[in-house]
């Protein structure tokens, strides 16, 4: 299976794949997973679906993804809310400068 990503509740830009950031986007990685049971899970997203050992948190199911530094500034919301949005561009392929943008604090 290839690169695919879903949007943060947040902000709307994808999770990134680790092998597609750069300085200013590197936070867009760092992935918090809400799923339907009230599961949390944290860590980076690898771009195939998994965050950290967590395989298909993204993508696989009707999971509530977050970017980390979101999450936060958000105050680490615990509640599902709901299937993240598909991204088209699959966190891997778009144009440079598209998602820099600076983390939230």
């Amino acid at each position: 299976m290839g690169f695919f990503s879903a949007k943060c509740m947040d902000c709307q830009h994808p999770l990134l794949s680790i092998y597609a950031t750069n300085p200013v986007n590197d936070w867009m990685q760092h992935a918090v997973v809400i799923t339907p049971n009230g599961s949390i899970l944290k860590g980076v997203y690898d771009g195939y679906g998994r965050v950290d050992d967590f395989d298909y948190a993204v993508g696989g199911e009707p999971n509530t993804v977050w970017h980390l530094a979101c999450w936060k500034v958000a105050g680490s919301p615990t509640d599902y809310r709901g299937e993240a949005a598909y991204a088209e561009d699959q966190g891997y392929f778009f144009d440079d400068g598209t998602h820099n943008m600076e983390e939230p604090k």
